[in-house]
């Protein structure tokens, strides 16, 4: 299963976009030498100098080979995973490769950044204004965030057809809109439905892939608790970093909460079901 990464958001665009070649102090040759290991408060400020105090180091963990490993913080409170030397003259940014070709920062950004992201998406979505689709006994459940407009959106949902029709899943759909000047309206219609799922149907089955373009027309003149179901929604999608849709959160058996961003071919999206847990 693709799990969702983010090698380069906003904090590690941030150290390259105030360092000279994501090289930062290093020590001059005639320079007294730095000790082979220093205190994290070093680690610090070293990414305060090269970001202008703009970032802050939350997190040190043991990198790959020699390097230190950091989760770096943004003003805009985005995390990321860099790297520096253990004697904190250089910092790394962006991926560091294996021999075999796998990404190291992949690897850490999934288990230092992404998965607390994916708990806390857990914990705080059942808080939304989402809407069910499929049966509230599914064996199991996805939480997906999609705008009315989006194609990959829609392509996830038709591929969930024949798991949430049989009574194996359960989607909540958790709608935003930023696409489109309709994507708005057009969430807060299937949102304010009487009855949600089948408005959400009707968009699909009347989608306008080639305009990407969803089938049912916007809400006029929202009232404001709806409004504010909406923003509350918009709120979700940014404050736990969502950047495309649809967004997946689920949970497994095992009690560990994982976000996928996009459609996924069927055996992927075979396994995430599969392996999502009842609520």
């Amino acid at each position: 299963m693709t799990i969702r990464t983010r090698l380069m958001i906003s904090a590690a665009s941030l150290l390259l976009a105030t360092s000279t070649a994501a090289l930062a102090a290093e020590t001059t040759a005639a320079a007294p030498k730095v000790p082979l290991t220093v205190a994290q408060d070093s680690y610090q400020k070293l990414v305060q100098q090269v970001t202008q105090g703009q970032v802050q180091v939350v997190k040190q963990f043991t990198g790959p080979a020699d390097l230190i490993g950091l989760v770096v913080k943004s003003p805009q409170g985005q995390k990321a995973v860099i790297y520096t030397d253990k004697g904190a003259r250089y910092i790394i940014v962006g991926n560091v490769i294996t021999a075999d070709g796998q990404s190291h920062t992949s690897l850490d950004t999934e288990k230092y950044v992404n998965s607390e992201i994916a708990q806390k998406a857990w914990v705080n979505a059942p808080k939304t204004a989402w809407v069910l689709d499929g049966s509230a006994n599914a064996k199991h459940v996805l939480y997906v965030i999609a705008d009315p407009n989006c194609s990959a959106c829609h392509k996830f949902y038709s591929d969930t057809r024949t798991y949430v029709d049989k009574g194996d899943l359960a989607i909540r759909w958790i709608l935003v809109g930023f696409l489109r000047p309709s994507s708005p309206g057009m969430a807060m219609a299937i949102i304010n439905a009487k009855d949600p799922a089948a408005v959400l149907k009707q968009n699909e089955s009347q989608f306008n892939s080639a305009k990407e373009q969803g089938g049912i027309k916007p809400i006029d003149n929202p009232s404001a608790d709806l409004k504010a179901k909406f923003t509350g929604n918009m709120k979700f999608m940014s404050d736990h970093q969502f950047t495309v849709t649809p967004a997946i959160i689920f949970k497994d058996s095992l009690g560990k909460a994982h976000t996928v961003m996009g459609a996924l071919p069927e055996p992927q999206l075979k396994e995430m079901v599969d392996s999502a847990a009842k609520l």
